[in-house]
């Protein structure tokens, strides 16, 4: 009988070594706006879930990101805009999880921490071109400027007052991500560029509140909507204990340490 037993245990044991618990992946594919928010939700699920692990791979875009998702090639995506009329045969379900604020950030050597809305449509335009002109330092102004397609300039145009209405300097640089643009802003002198917050908030830039309104507050009125994108059928599982928690109440203090605001 002892025999016996000790053969059960070793048996027990073998296999416990050889057939550990299968690890799972949540792939999250998308928008850049909105990723720091999603990666620190990923690593707070994957923190209360064992076995779970949540990807947040670099930006395809929002459209990108619906496609995906649509074709079957992955089971979430992120977006920082609503599905469009011709992405409807998706049958997706759009489940938004934080604001994201959109906000102008400019190379330390600016010397400023708030500025006016007609000193940035002033900047933008190339009436201003020092930033001693706006109570900054003697440094001369770069100007880097989003891509047409990207949700960050949308949101600026529909919703900063005045910025539709100006033609950008033809001095001005375009980049193609937030990440991109911080880089750019980073390492050139006077540099200002905008995106989104929570990307940026603890890089190595300053943050500019506008008319002393600043990202963190809940009434902060540039933002663009974080959210999840992902076929119904796939909502089950670890996928759906995802979805739900990252729009419980439970997520809130963690969307706002990334830099979001929660709903």
């Amino acid at each position: 009988m002892k025999k016996t037993s000790i053969v059960i245990v070793l048996l027990a044991i073998v296999m416990g070594i050889s057939c550990p618990v299968m690890a799972e992946e949540i792939t999250i594919v998308g928008s850049g706006i909105g990723t720091t928010v999603i990666s620190s939700l990923g690593t707070a699920f994957s923190q209360t879930t064992p076995g779970v692990t949540v990807i947040v791979p670099p930006s395809i875009g929002s459209g990108g990101g619906i496609k995906a998702v649509g074709s079957g090639r992955n089971i979430l995506g992120r977006v920082a805009r609503k599905i469009k009329k011709s992405e409807k045969t998706y049958k997706l379900t759009y489940v938004p999880v934080a604001k994201i604020p959109v906000v102008f950030f400019v190379n330390k050597a600016a010397g400023i921490r708030d500025i006016s809305i007609q000193h940035i449509l002033d900047i933008y335009s190339g009436k201003i071109t020092n930033w001693k002109e706006v109570g900054g330092r003697d440094v001369r102004i770069r100007v880097v400027i989003r891509q047409k397609s990207s949700s960050s300039r949308k949101l600026l145009l529909k919703s900063f007052p005045g910025f539709k209405d100006i033609t950008i300097t033809s001095k001005s640089k375009t980049t193609y991500s937030t990440p991109e643009t911080l880089s750019v802003v980073e390492s050139k002198s006077g540099t200002i560029g905008f995106g989104a917050y929570d990307v940026v908030k603890d890089a190595n830039a300053d943050v500019l509140m506008s008319e002393g309104k600043s990202p963190s507050d809940p009434d902060y009125p540039y933002f663009v909507t974080s959210a999840l994108v992902f076929m119904e059928k796939n909502n089950t599982g670890n996928i759906r204990k995802f979805t739900e928690f990252v729009t419980s109440v439970s997520a809130h203090d963690i969307i706002r340490s990334a830099g979001g605001i929660p709903f």
